[in-house]
């Protein structure tokens, strides 16, 4: 079974890099707007949140993308 490499890259992006971004983005947009820890924590949460649930339709779409391009070999 082959699979192309951007494939295995983009879902590795979506499952841990998403989630990362969203916390690191949303802790410095709460800390910059309120300026308090507490600000920066529900902020960091706020958008974690968002990204997680933003994160499974984008999965489906990564599962139909890579279905289609999947490669099935007899072993040699």
């Amino acid at each position: 079974m082959t699979l192309p490499d951007r494939y295995v890259v983009a879902a590795a992006a979506l499952v841990y890099g998403w989630p990362l971004a969203a916390l690191l983005a949303g802790g410095a947009i709460g800390a910059a707007a309120f300026g308090t820890d507490l600000a920066a924590a529900a902020g960091a949460a706020a958008a974690l949140l968002a990204a997680l649930l933003m994160a499974s339709p984008l999965r489906r779409r990564l599962e139909r993308a890579t279905l289609r391009r999947l490669a099935v070999r007899p072993a040699a």
